[in-house]
């Protein structure tokens, strides 16, 4: 749908009718990158035609997010202003071109009612509600907002600041949302989250707490919170096991009790070893590795990660100067359908195209934990 198709989301809009949405244009930051949504109907067997379904021709609107709540489908994403390209040459080092501190979350539904697959029209732009600002201060998002027992959301947000330049000084904080998906209270803050950033919630195994798990503009690793009290108040956020190349992941809890991350298996881990200057928070790395993309999966809410397969490695190039034969594969979302049945989308080769796969749980793990290899037989 454009030169550059990234941060897809996949949402399941009713149990036979999958739903993605991604950003698309002529690049990050820039006027005209718009939302996409395509749709995968159980009987249709193949993706739509995709649509746009945003409408500010004059902002970037970027990192997409859908959930189904009071009725209707909904639609948050970032909306953030663009420089003329001209006045590139005269934006200070320090600064970054692309603007996200000027960034607004907007918001807009769709009777699920009104939707029919087969019709492009009943899911077009103008099919939608017109958008709203959630809040007037500036904010980013990333992954969808978590379900409350209530019927609220909880909308895990990112403050992408101008200062610093490499977004090394963002912070993450919390949303919470009524059913309609209107802006309840005050933000919630995650402290010491600085750096931590793309928060992804889920439900601890015995339901008792909330997991979130961030990615790191260090480049280190996966980060993880938890809150006790419903995402009222979080942790500080603590590394875990599993590299992160300071770029997006997704969290899922299946249905078989696991809890499942998807993510690039790359980073700049610290080497105690050495007496070389560790980077503070606040500031940030930017390795270019964005491979392979893979699948980890926990049978302890995130303490340890002993099953992990990579389920794309690129064109098989490797070293610096083959970054962009290699093409990155980047921000990618995971739900479950079925039970053990896992639904994969992501940035392909260097934002070329967004690509979708399904795989099994069964085939991240290679065998079946419930099942001894006698009765297997």
């Amino acid at each position: 749908m454009g030169e550059q198709n990234h941060a897809p989301q996949l949402c399941w809009i009713r149990p036979d009718l999958l739903g993605c949405v991604w950003m698309a244009g002529s690049g990050e930051g820039t006027a005209g990158m718009s939302v996409c949504l395509s749709l995968l109907a159980a009987e249709g067997g193949h993706w739509s035609v995709p649509q746009r379904i945003s409408r500010d021709q004059e902002r970037s609107e970027q990192n997409p997010l859908l959930f189904v709540s009071d009725g209707c489908l909904n639609l948050i994403h970032s909306a953030q202003l663009v420089r003329d390209p001209e006045q590139r040459a005269a934006v200070d080092v320090s600064s970054s071109f692309s603007m996200q501190w000027t960034a607004v979350l907007r918001h807009q539904r769709l009777a699920l009612d009104c939707l029919d697959p087969s019709d492009p029209e009943t899911w077009s732009a103008e099919a939608w509600s017109n958008p709203v600002d959630l809040f007037d201060d500036p904010a980013f998002c990333r992954n969808p907002p978590y379900p409350l027992a209530n019927g609220h959301w909880l909308l895990p947000i990112y403050r992408s600041l101008e200062a610093g330049g490499a977004f090394g000084h963002d912070h993450s904080e919390m949303v919470r949302l009524d059913p309609s998906g209107h802006c309840l209270d005050q933000h919630i803050g995650i402290p010491d989250s600085t750096g931590r950033v793309h928060g992804s919630i889920v439900a601890s195994r015995d339901g008792t707490r909330l997991l979130q798990f961030f990615r790191s503009r260090l480049a280190d690793q996966i980060y993880r919170s938890n809150s006790s009290d419903d995402g009222y108040t979080w942790s500080v956020p603590e590394p875990t096991s599993l590299p992160n190349n300071n770029s997006s992941i997704q969290a899922c809890r299946l249905a078989s009790g696991r809890l499942a991350m998807i993510f690039n298996r790359f980073g700049f881990a610290p080497d105690p070893a050495t007496s070389e200057e560790q980077l503070e928070w606040g500031e940030a790395r930017w390795p270019r590795t964005r491979w392979p993309l893979s699948i980890a999966i926990s049978d302890d809410d995130g303490l340890h990660w002993p099953w992990i397969r990579d389920i794309d490695t690129g064109f098989g190039f490797c070293g610096p100067m083959n970054w962009d034969l290699n093409g990155q594969l980047a921000y990618p979302t995971l739900i479950e359908g079925q039970p053990g049945e896992l639904h994969v989308a992501y940035s392909w080769a260097g934002r070329q195209a967004i690509r979708y796969s399904a795989l099994r749980e069964l085939e991240v793990i290679g065998y079946d934990p419930d099942v001894s290899a006698f009765g297997a037989y």
